[in-house]
């Protein structure tokens, strides 16, 4: 065993640096680990930075977004107030223009996060527009003001209370002339109001001027006139004064319409770019994962690859120890195993097996060793039995050898004594065949007669039964015939009841006729033309008697001829069904017949067939007996030859059972 072990050693006196799989697979798998850990936290730090982006970008848009809706929002309320004239809308205006210029110093805190110069141009410009559109809009409530915000304040008010003066004034006394330009005045001031436009300007005035010459002509008291006067004055201010403002305010609402559109484009250039910003922040998020995935899937690769190689080198040390256990496992003792010097789990296996190859061979050259002494030992135990089993065969097989000659002797006479009785039988069967085709000729010629006689009654019936169903038409039609003629009669007697009513329908007509004509001769000569035709009628009736006595004659005597035609036809039906009755009979007799006829053409056929099959086995029987002579011919001669062999096989045992002593 210590020499085994000597190649072993000798290899581990070698310094060199080995590293275990285990070791190995540990480092793989560590450097994987770092490898995509590496790639993920990277990935995070940069998905991070583009999310946070992305998140200002989308709260930029928002806050763009809010800051449009709510631009047109007080543009929503700026009108609403110069529809209504009401302080809750001054107020609400005044809210969202303060939250929208905080929303947009939110933007641009957002905005000073880049260092695009266009866009904080754009958020000073979109501010001032701001500021200037807040201005526009206190300019019109303060205009607005001016003229009122109800019908009782401001310009209107004065206007109001100047002209129910005037009214009040004009009303207590009764001036029509002044009271319509007054109403003239009104109905301009209310046109200029809702409409606007100079031409009720210039009619107010015109009414005004012919109120002021038409004053002095009223016939007032110089007192009320003053006072009048200095009322209309009032009026007249107020509503110039009220024409003014009112042209300064159409002039600033134009011009806030103007400011309102023209900060349009810079709220759509900021949504515009605020999309910009989102988009791009989106783009980079996606570009930043899908470089992270690209990251991940190269590194997955690549240390895909180095498993594989790694498994690879591996894999071959493995198949390569794996063919030189097979070759050992063969037998083969001087493959060399790889791996010896490798210092890892693979050589220790290689030195290992290697141990194993050297204790497996001096195992294996003891094994040939001892099995040669076996071989001798067997070998001369061998021979021993050889020589007892030689002459136990010797007694066994001579006995049997003598046996089989006396039972070859014995065969050769049987096979004679067969021989002679085959050729017997022969003679006999060949007889047999001859009565055999006689009787089978005679069997065939019954039985062709028989399908003769069968096929003459099939054809009796068919015609039995054609005349049973001709005889049940026959029946059918006299029947019909009796059903027509009895038909005929109850027709004769309906005729008969009619002619019996012409009958009674005559002589009345001829009662009548008499009367008539005893009624004429009553009247004398006025009634001649009565009688005349009386007696005419009398005639005609006379005649119908006479006709309808012949008429009921003749239908008597049809009468009679349909009750005797009845009877006939009754009776020739009874007839033709005796003649169908009788045939059926002959038909099923037929029919029996035809049965009996061919059961007896059956069994004959039969009768045949087993002459025929008698016939062919009686010529298997001559050809038995044929081959069975030849065969006891076969049979003798190879117990004559038995013999023979019989007497040569002794020799022959007797020279082997000397050549096994012999060895």
């Amino acid at each position: 065993m210590s020499n085994i072990s000597k190649p072993v050693r000798k290899s581990s006196r070698k310094f060199t640096l080995h590293v275990g799989l285990r070791v190995q697979i540990a480092l793989l798998g560590l450097l994987s680990v770092v490898a995509i850990g590496a790639i993920c936290l990277a990935g995070l730090h940069f998905d991070a930075q583009a999310q946070a982006e992305s998140d200002r970008a989308l709260k930029l848009r928002h806050e763009v977004a809010s800051l449009a809706t709510g631009y047109l929002e007080a543009g929503q309320v700026a009108n609403a107030f110069m529809r209504t004239r009401e302080d809750k809308n001054v107020a609400r205006h005044e809210e969202i223009v303060n939250t929208l210029l905080a929303g947009l110093a939110s933007i641009e805190n957002v905005m000073k996060q880049s260092a695009n110069a266009d866009d904080a141009k754009s958020d000073s410009a979109l501010r001032s527009g701001l500021s200037i559109y807040r201005t526009r809009f206190n300019n019109i409530v303060s205009m607005q003001r001016q003229l009122g915000l109800k019908e009782n304040e401001g310009l209107q008010g004065r206007l109001r209370n100047a002209v129910h003066e005037v009214e009040a004034k004009l009303a207590a006394h009764d001036v029509s002339r002044l009271t319509y330009l007054m109403l003239m005045m009104r109905r301009h001031e209310k046109d200029f109001m809702l409409r606007g436009g100079d031409k009720f300007g210039e009619e107010f005035d015109k009414r005004q001027e012919q109120f002021a010459k038409a004053l002095p002509e009223s016939g007032l008291p110089e007192a009320v006139q003053s006072e009048i006067e200095a009322a209309m004055k009032t009026y007249s201010q107020s509503f110039a004064g009220y024409q003014v403002t009112q042209s300064l305010l159409n002039d600033e609402i134009a011009d806030f319409a103007t400011v309102f559109q023209r900060n349009r484009p810079g709220l759509d250039e900021l949504i515009k770019t605020a999309d910009e910003r989102y988009n791009a922040a989106e783009l980079r998020a996606a570009e930043v994962r899908q470089m992270m995935t690209w990251a991940i899937a190269g590194a997955t690769v690549l240390i895909g690859l180095l498993a594989a190689i790694f498994g690879r080198r591996i894999a071959n040390a493995v198949a390569g120890m794996t063919r030189a256990m097979q070759e050992l496992a063969k037998g083969d003792f001087t493959v060399v195993l790889p791996g010896l010097a490798r210092g890892d789990e693979i050589g220790a296996m290689a030195r290992a097996v290697e141990n194993f190859k050297l204790v497996a061979r001096e195992k294996a050259e003891e094994e040939t060793r001892t099995k040669m002494r076996e071989v001798a030992e067997a070998a001369e135990t061998r021979r021993t039995d050889m020589e007892q089993v030689a002459d136990q065969f010797e007694r066994e097989v001579g006995r049997i050898i003598e046996l089989v000659a006396a039972a070859s002797h014995e065969l050769e006479a049987e096979a004679g004594s067969m021989s002679q009785t085959a050729s017997n039988a022969q003679g006999l069967s060949l007889k047999v065949a001859q009565a055999s085709e006689e009787t089978s000729s005679s069997v065939q010629s019954v039985a062709s007669a028989s399908e003769q006689m069968a096929a003459s009654v099939v054809e009796i019936g068919r015609q039995v039964q054609q005349s049973s169903q001709i005889a049940d038409e026959a029946v059918d039609q006299a029947r019909m015939m009796n059903d027509r003629v009895a038909q005929l009669a109850a027709a004769a007697t309906r005729i008969g009841d009619v002619v019996q009513f012409i009958s009674s329908i005559a002589s009345q007509t001829n009662l009548l006729a008499l009367n008539a004509t005893i009624e004429a001769a009553r009247a004398g000569d006025a009634g001649r033309g009565f009688a005349v035709v009386a007696s005419e009628v009398k005639a005609l009736a006379a005649q119908t008697s006479r006709a309808t006595d012949e008429i009921s004659k003749q239908i008597f005597d049809i009468q009679s001829a349909t009750q005797d035609s009845i009877g006939a036809i009754g009776a020739i039906g009874g007839t033709i069904n005796r003649m169908s009755e009788i045939a059926s009979s002959i038909a099923s007799a037929v029919e029996e017949q035809s049965a009996s006829t061919q059961e007896i053409s059956r069994n004959v056929q039969h009768a045949a067939l087993a002459v025929i099959e008698v016939s062919a086995n009686i010529a298997q029987v001559e050809r038995s007996a044929s081959e069975t002579g030849a065969a006891s011919g076969h049979v003798l001669s190879a117990a004559q030859s038995l013999s023979g062999d019989s007497t040569r096989l002794k020799s022959e045992v007797g020279e082997f059972l000397q050549r096994v002593r012999a060895a």
